[in-house]
């Protein structure tokens, strides 16, 4: 199963891709869009700003987005370019936005992940986000798991509470649904954003004239993949292929 997904790895952008094809810091990023630009956006096809999965689309409409606090690419899409919440306030009323960390990805990553979702358990997500790829990212503090609930003590959660959060049944149901999400969907790099276990955001596709163009691209294509009807995308794929092969 690993091996079919690593052969369509296009559908996935690398870190490595990430950081190549993400626009690069410049003066300019600060300056407001143009009244224009909305004129200027490439129209939103397959194969340019997304891809298809072989899946079936979830019954609701949600969007994943795979991460880890250990992956600096991660860091800067959220953190410096705010991307998480540009795509978090652009998706329609009633789309469920769901991160994901991964296990197996660089030092403490289990740990990571599960202090994860204790944050979730206790709705400290964006403080804890903050505070972890801080103590990663920048500080390079992180060395044990005690490491890890000293930054949840300087949040107001002591080790009393973590330890027992952790090992609520809530935590534990999310911790199986991050690990059921990657198993099935086998992100080969990460930041990743699929919708409706369907379609994934390819950034290569995207406007990258310079970053603040960027993220709103990436929020403009995810909100439009959620509301794309996959039955009639398969139907449409289905119809070319037959086209084809009578021609």
């Amino acid at each position: 199963m690993k091996k079919t997904l690593i052969a369509i790895g296009v559908l996935l952008t690398s870190i490595t891709c990430f950081a190549q094809e993400a626009p690069a810091d410049n003066k300019n990023d600060t300056q407001p869009a143009t009244a224009n630009v909305a004129e200027q956006l490439k129209p939103i096809e397959q194969g340019e700003q997304y891809g298809v999965l072989p899946f079936e689309p979830s019954p609701d409409k949600e969007v994943v987005e795979f991460f880890s606090f250990n992956c600096p690419s991660c860091f800067k899409f959220e953190s410096e370019y705010h991307a998480t919440d540009a795509i978090a306030k652009a998706l329609p009323n009633g789309t469920k936005f769901k991160r994901y960390h991964l296990e197996n990805f660089g030092p403490l990553a289990k740990e990571l992940a599960e202090a994860w979702a204790v944050a979730n358990v206790l709705g400290i997500e964006d403080k804890v986000s903050d505070a972890l790829y801080k103590a990663v990212q920048t500080e390079r503090k992180l060395k044990t798991a005690d490491d890890i609930k000293a930054v949840f003590a300087d949040l107001g959660v002591d080790a009393e509470q973590f330890d027992k959060t952790k090992q609520s049944f809530l935590v534990k149901a999310f911790m199986t649904q991050q690990t059921e999400a990657y198993n099935q969907l086998t992100p080969e790099s990460i930041p990743t954003v699929v919708v409706n276990r369907k379609f994934f955001v390819n950034s290569r596709g995207l406007n990258t004239k310079n970053t603040t163009d960027y993220v709103k691209d990436y929020a403009r294509v995810t909100a439009y993949l959620v509301d794309l009807d996959p039955h009639v995308k398969v139907e449409n794929d289905k119809k070319t292929e037959s086209e084809e092969q009578n021609n």
